[in-house]
């Protein structure tokens, strides 16, 4: 999926978050998203997953050179982030089951699970969850569906070192199969990401090299 931003803006109150952000991102690329804290890297994958609305501009899917309207592309975009809210109340089970039946995923159960290294947790409550085990599902869900876009805020927050190794096993796999973005200040996240945009210069924004 390309994803393309026209000169787009975002105000809370009466203070702008980012302004006049013009970005052209290829179909089945990979970017990283970085700045100091508050320079807006959150506010620009909200954007970009359809979270919420920008004040100024717009913001076009493309698949080829169709069009995907707005209110279908919740459907095409994979999201984990530390605002995304997991059903505290289902077991591991069931809330995998409840969000592949809204998602199409090429894994079954068992597999899912067995690539998270949950099996000892199937039938436990999500609300029992330490916060990294929460994360690695939250991490699972949007990375095992069959997304054009997937798209990562802090993936790796609260994750031990094997979590961060699994992180990075399942995300290497998923490069060039569809376009990958990823918000981070933790280089050991995007390190593998051939292209960054830096938010920290509000005056320039732009894309470069690793």
């Amino acid at each position: 999926m390309r994803v393309k931003l026209n000169k787009v803006g975002k105000r809370f109150n009466k203070e702008w978050i980012l302004r006049n952000l013009s970005l052209d991102i290829p179909s089945q690329s990979s970017l990283s998203i970085t700045g100091a804290n508050g320079s807006g890297k959150s506010t620009l994958i909200k954007l970009i997953s359809a979270y919420m609305e920008p004040t100024l501009g717009n913001i076009q899917y493309f698949e080829n050179k169709n069009i995907y309207p707005i209110e279908s592309i919740s459907q095409s975009i994979g999201l984990a982030a530390p605002y995304v809210d997991l059903i505290e109340e289902f077991s591991l089970r069931e809330h995998v089951e409840f969000h592949f039946k809204f998602r199409s995923t090429p894994f079954s159960l068992d597999e899912i699970i067995a690539k998270t290294n949950f099996q000892f947790f199937i039938d436990k409550k999500v609300k029992d969850f330490s916060s990294g085990m929460k994360q690695r599902l939250k991490l699972a869900l949007a990375i095992y569906a069959e997304n054009k876009l997937l798209i990562l805020d802090e993936p790796t927050s609260n994750l031990d070192q094997e979590g961060i190794e699994w992180y990075r096993d399942e995300i290497l796999q998923k490069l060039g199969t569809c376009t990958i973005i990823v918000a981070s200040n933790q280089q050991h996240e995007y390190d593998f990401i051939p292209y960054t945009i830096n938010l920290s210069n509000k005056q320039k924004i732009y894309v470069e090299p690793i």
